[in-house]
């Protein structure tokens, strides 16, 4: 009787951890037509901050990271991110020495679908910077 209990105890857990939703990561490289931006972001399941790093290149030597240990980051961190229906987006901001807060940039991309196939682009402003179009690629579509 213990092997069966056993077994259904084992059978019920793997039931459980299937069932269970999928904790990925994704990673989503973004950069313009004309080779001036490039930036990439991670998401993950967080529902109160979904967007977990951004790191951002301008052509030249401007570019920023929320990762404490990137050589860009000067004290930049998400300041809002969200993923709705298609859509998602985020605000990377930093703090003067008098806290107040200040926006560094910002962006907005979708996710379109046709049959089989995927196109992820949208919108990068970076504050005293410039406004771009860009395309993306996405790790959670095999991009």
């Amino acid at each position: 009787m213990k092997a069966r209990a056993r077994f259904l105890l084992i059978g019920a857990t793997a039931m459980l951890v299937a069932a269970s939703p999928a904790l990925a990561l994704d990673t989503v490289t973004c950069a313009d037509a004309n080779g001036e931006i490039t930036f990439t972001y991670v998401t993950g399941p967080a529902l109160v901050q979904p967007v977990l790093s951004v790191e951002m290149q301008l052509t030249g030597d401007y570019g920023l990271s929320t990762d404490p240990e990137h050589p860009d980051h000067d004290g930049e961190y998400v300041s809002r991110g969200f993923i709705g229906d298609d859509v998602e987006g985020g605000d990377v901001s930093w703090k003067d020495g008098d806290g107040n807060e200040h926006l560094a940039m910002s962006f907005r991309i979708g996710r379109v679908y046709e049959a089989r196939q995927a196109l992820v682009g949208g919108v990068v402003a970076v504050a005293a910077g410039g406004l771009w179009t860009v395309t993306c690629r996405s790790s959670d579509l095999g991009q």
